[in-house]
């Protein structure tokens, strides 16, 4: 394949660049500091788009400046297209349709849980991260507060069959799940993947007020507790540059340009539990994958994602800046099954 040469930040070299294609897949990383040039080029050049970021306020921004244009020239630009958020994304996407199909009901919230996971972090998605702390500052305070007032009133969930209408789905960060039978605590990727769940569920009509929540299975109440303090620590380290520094010198956390090796990316699995309410019934699915999901499930769902964009492409697709599900929905979903992706569904929890 030929290569050519950009910088991200010339909006006329991009331009000539995009205009040779059909799909960009990009992993500039961050977003906010590098990607906005290299959408803007698509939407004008009429190239389809995708990304693997979790920068939400990012993507929303580049949606309210984009969208009218990309739209009228029917460019298709999805973002969060890796790990962030695929399947969460996905996930409550496919429950939409299931409940309207087994249940003829709308959605009223899907309550996620990450039950396994091991996976590496890049310095890349570290930096990027700290990036995106600054400007969620509000958000992950207010998890903060809910951490240090969890909702006894809202601990665990419906049981099965039961009649969920007008339940609070407001859980503190650190609960028990009466299905799961664990201690919940706070997941990193909770507050993009809630935000973006969310905004297609809006888009797709889900259901009226629909809403998503995640967090993370702990063994026990002091592993969630310990889970926690121990991210809500490492944060804070990595915002100051003097401490961050100290973190990079002692190799405890990477540099921009360094990951996990090949070898730990294949031992890497993560597995999410759905448990889906409406009305007057609850129905379950499971999103797992079988390697890093950062940097091995990450490729799967961006590949794809580009392939679908650029050969399964129909009239159902949604022009404008959105969510993977919302762009490609039921032909993404699709894609991934056959290459191997589990989205399982079913009326019972289905096992981790």
């Amino acid at each position: 394949m030929d290569i050519v040469v950009g910088d991200s930040a010339d909006l006329v070299r991009l331009r000539e660049i995009v205009a040779q294609t059909k799909v960009v897949a990009s992993t500039v990383g961050p977003y906010t500091v590098y990607g906005s040039e290299l959408v803007r080029a698509c939407v004008a050049e009429g190239a389809d788009y995708c990304d693997i970021t979790g920068e939400f306020p990012w993507v929303k921004q580049m949606h309210r400046e984009l969208n009218d244009e990309a739209v009228r020239n029917n460019v298709h630009i999805a973002s969060m297209c890796g790990f962030d958020c695929i399947p969460a994304d996905l996930g409550c996407f496919m429950l939409a349709q299931y409940a309207r199909d087994e249940l003829n009901q709308p959605l009223q919230h899907v309550k996620g849980s990450i039950v396994g996971v091991r996976g590496g972090v890049s310095g890349g998605t570290l930096t990027t991260m700290v990036n995106q702390i600054s400007v969620e500052k509000k958000l992950l305070w207010r998890k903060l507060k809910s951490m240090l007032r969890p909702s006894s009133a809202a601990r665990g969930s419906a049981s099965r069959g039961a009649n969920v209408s007008g339940k609070n789905f407001q859980r503190g960060v650190i609960h028990y799940d009466e299905t799961l039978q664990r201690w919940q605590t706070f997941w990193i990727m909770s507050m993009v993947n809630s935000q973006t769940a969310g905004w297609a569920g809006r888009i797709l009509n889900y259901g009226p007020g629909f809403s998503y929540a995640e967090s993370m299975s702990a063994r026990n109440l002091i592993h969630a507790i310990g889970i926690a303090v121990g991210l809500l620590y490492g944060l804070i380290l990595m915002m100051f540059g003097l401490t961050r520094n100290i973190l990079y010198a002692l190799k405890i956390v990477p540099r921009p340009g360094e990951g996990p090796s090949e070898e730990f990316t294949r031992r890497g699995f993560f597995s999410l539990h759905l448990e889906a309410f409406t009305a007057s019934g609850v129905v379950y699915g499971k999103v797992s994958g079988t390697s890093d999901p950062g940097y091995g499930e990450t490729i799967t769902y961006m590949g794809e994602s580009a392939l679908c964009l650029a050969f399964d492409r129909d009239e159902t697709f949604k022009p404008g800046v959105y969510p993977p599900s919302v762009t490609m929905g039921a032909a993404l979903l699709r894609r991934l099954r056959n290459k191997g992706c589990q989205f399982d569904l079913g009326r019972a929890p289905i096992p981790a």
